[in-house]
């Protein structure tokens, strides 16, 4: 009876040895591509979308580039001028660069887009003008007359002519000026002239509208 047994215990303790051996080996012996997969953060997740890089990448020319191209447009030099405003702004959507600057008593104002590097407007008014020189040039009759002044302001705007023009003998502030526009190129050209001098005192522009046209 005891050998009896004693054979049973030790078949049990085999079999329980060679099914733990079995479990073993399947459970180290699973595929790798049947293995449950880790959670991976995806990189497409963590990139800038194309709208925001390309508002953050938009070019735009430089404020010194914008207040070199307003210098050479008015024929002057940096160290001629002194400025007294110069910044970006957005103006109907559109980004633009307004400069501000002095030339002894004439002062220039520049609309420049910021993208393109155009001028989208200008112009120039005399400063501190002497009203007493003005007059005495009145009185001695020394207007430069409407042909002159036509001459001076179509030479700012290639292929204009006289058809293009109109203009009248105003004062401002006291002052004698030729007033008056050109429309040309779907482009409207406003201006005042001095009239004794021939000095362009006011120059600026903007896309005609249907009802000048």
């Amino acid at each position: 009876m005891r050998k009896l047994l004693f054979t049973i215990i030790i078949i049990s303790i085999l079999a329980i040895s060679v099914t733990g051996c079995t479990d073993t080996e399947d459970a180290s012996s699973i595929p790798a591509d049947e293995a449950e997969p880790s959670e991976e953060v995806s990189s497409a997740d963590s990139a800038i979308s194309p709208e925001n890089e390309t508002a953050a990448s938009e070019d735009v020319i430089t404020l010194d580039r914008a207040k070199e191209i307003a210098l050479a447009h008015a024929g002057l030099e940096e160290t001629d001028v002194t400025f007294v405003k110069s910044w970006l702004e957005t103006d109907d959507g559109r980004q633009e660069y307004e400069i501000e600057f002095y030339r002894g008593n004439t002062e220039y104002d520049y609309d420049i887009d910021a993208l393109t590097g155009d001028i989208v407007s200008y112009d120039s008014d005399a400063e501190n003008y002497s009203r007493s020189d003005s007059a005495q040039s009145a009185g001695n009759n020394t207007y430069i007359g409407e042909e002159k002044a036509k001459s001076i302001a179509l030479a700012k705007v290639s292929g204009a002519t006289e058809s293009d023009i109109r203009l009248y003998l105003d004062s401002e502030d006291g002052k004698p000026v030729y007033e008056g526009s050109i429309l040309f190129n779907n482009t409207e050209y406003e201006f005042e002239i001095d009239a004794v001098t021939g000095t362009v005192l006011q120059w600026n522009y903007e896309p005609a509208d249907d009802d000048d046209r």
